[in-house]
């Protein structure tokens, strides 16, 4: 059989090396070329990354820097935030008691201040969704504080305009104690909403 190969002699293959490995001839320069490029590409990418680290750190502390400018403002504004939402709620359950049950107080409260009896003061009326709370305190010479209470509630309780919104209308707490030699008797009273 007739082999024809057109290849220059210097590049053929030898066909009895062809069944092992061929053995790579690959020169030095290359070698050492190979190696130097990867050692500076590894030395490119080390400085690449210290130069994004260290411009990092730079915009960190300049963040840093301009929040603690606008930490106080903040604070200010989450506290007012906070405010405005507490106002809100209380608006809510003012407008909610208000419209829903078509109470009119204003009558309520006159009638409260006209039914008020000699020696009884009223502290602190406290309104929420479920009841009018009135606190107050009652001073007598003649040692009827209890009574005193007693009295303001039934006239009250006789005011059909005044308890026509209320379900009761009751005493919670009741408690004596001296101030200055006089004897005081601080009171709580419930009337609840229909």
């Amino acid at each position: 059989m007739v082999d024809i190969n057109l290849i220059p002699v210097a590049m053929r293959k030898n066909s009895k090396g062809s069944a092992s490995s061929p053995g790579l001839n690959i020169s030095a320069e290359i070698v050492i070329g190979v190696i130097a490029a990867v050692v500076f590409l590894l030395a490119a990418v080390h400085l690449s990354l210290g130069f994004i680290w260290w411009t990092g750190k730079g915009r960190l502390a300049g963040s840093n820097d301009q929040w603690q400018k606008v930490l106080p403002d903040k604070t200010q504004m989450d506290s007012m935030s906070k405010e405005s939402g507490d106002l809100n709620k209380k608006l809510k359950l003012l407008t909610d008691m208000t419209a829903r049950a078509s109470v009119r107080w204003a009558p309520k409260f006159n009638a409260i201040s006209d039914d008020i009896p000699k020696g009884l003061w009223m502290r602190k009326m406290t309104l929420d969704k479920a009841a009018l709370t009135i606190e107050g305190s009652v001073v007598s010479k003649t040692q009827n504080e209890i009574n005193n209470v007693g009295l303001f509630l039934s006239v009250l309780k006789q005011n059909n305009s005044f308890m026509q919104d209320f379900s009761s209308l009751e005493v919670n707490s009741i408690q004596r104690s001296k101030d200055n030699a006089v004897d005081v008797t601080d009171f709580t009273v419930m009337a609840k909403v229909k």
